[in-house]
């Protein structure tokens, strides 16, 4: 295990991994106004980016509880808000606002590939909305820029106006029949199934959809189960591809073309507060946090743990499955301002 902590008090609430010079870089965001981090775990190396304030009436504030990160044109591009910020975009190293906070609050943000192209997925704590942003368009006053160039602009398809500078509103896709119910980034899932691009999350009007976003329409309804469920990961690969859903304390898989679900499986600890999921030598393995600090890792398949599970001192507010070193490894962090990398080893 490797353990760090923040260079300074506070928790952490939200971060994302990307990838830089071959390794992975945790971006995250914790509870100090306009501040964002990185920590690289190879090195155990914390920097923290101060950032432009993101309101135009100069509220000189941010409140980050939710953040996702991109790689665009060989920078990182960083977008969040939290219950009273509305959604923004920043130039992660100069700090330079690429997107100005919208109205409504955040309350879940990941970054998703689609294909050769990666958008970050929105959860609306304001309404039942879920939205897709292109991170590689930007307002025009920052196009302005020579020294932020992020290449070419481009949505789910090549579409958009014909204009020198395009607006980060000619590529935003709105999908108001799904909500984020989880404030982690698990609340929504998204990729690709069958070479359509897919979101998978709680629908406005019950049940949880598989939504076909070119197609603007479900795909799939899940059977409907007595445990309500509010995180979700898409696993493609290493055989049929799989939906992974969480809630309480309830963990489950299942099929994305016919809508039915396994038995579930009860995690020790508290309610799940995060979760994330992926193959780790070919099974399908799921990871959770819980809001009393206990992480749990599974093999799906086997049904069954791998390892005891940890047990911290405080909510764990995110989690993720990487690579590090030629190893899969998950990522926690939370209230403790820690995180914890493990081994995975199936």
């Amino acid at each position: 295990m490797i353990v760090s902590r923040l260079p300074f008090d506070g928790q952490i609430h939200d971060f994302d991994i990307v990838v830089r010079n071959a390794r992975p870089l945790l971006v995250g965001t914790h509870d100090r106004s306009r501040r964002a981090f990185t920590w690289d775990p190879a090195s155990d190396l914390w920097t923290v980016y101060e950032l432009g304030d993101p309101w135009l009436d100069e509220e000189d504030y941010t409140e980050l509880t939710a953040l996702g990160a991109a790689v665009v044109g060989g920078r990182v591009v960083i977008g969040g808000g939290g219950e009273h910020q509305g959604f923004a975009q920043w130039d992660l190293e100069s700090g330079k606002v690429r997107l100005s906070a919208q109205e409504g609050g955040v309350s879940s943000t990941s970054a998703a590939v689609f294909d050769d192209r990666t958008l970050l997925v929105v959860g609306l704590s304001s309404g039942p909305t879920v939205q897709l942003w292109d991170p590689s368009v930007a307002e025009s006053d920052d196009l302005d820029d020579a020294d932020l160039d992020y290449g070419t602009p481009g949505g789910l398809e090549e579409a958009g106006p014909d204009e020198e500078d395009p607006s980060p509103y000619d590529f935003l896709v709105e999908v108001d029949e799904l909500k984020a119910v989880s404030y982690a980034a698990s609340a929504v899932a998204a990729g690709m199934l069958h070479d359509r691009p897919v979101l998978v999350a709680n629908g406005t009007d019950g049940g949880v959809l598989v939504w076909d976003i070119d197609e603007e329409r479900p795909l799939t309804e899940f059977d409907d189960l007595e445990e309500e469920l509010s995180d979700f990961a898409l696993v493609i690969g290493g055989g049929p591809t799989r939906v992974v859903a969480a809630g309480k304390r309830r963990l489950l898989a299942g099929d994305p073309i016919t809508g039915d679900w396994d038995e579930p499986l009860t995690v020790p600890g508290a309610d799940i507060s995060c979760m994330d999921a992926g193959l780790v030598n070919g099974r399908v393995v799921a990871v959770t946090g819980a809001k009393d600090g206990t992480v749990c890792a599974w093999d799906l398949a086997g049904r069954r743990l791998l390892g005891e599970p940890f047990c911290g001192q405080g909510d764990v507010h995110a989690i993720r499955m990487t690579e590090l070193n030629g190893h899969q490894v998950v990522i926690s962090a939370g209230r403790e301002g820690i995180v914890r990398v493990w081994e995975l080893t199936p």
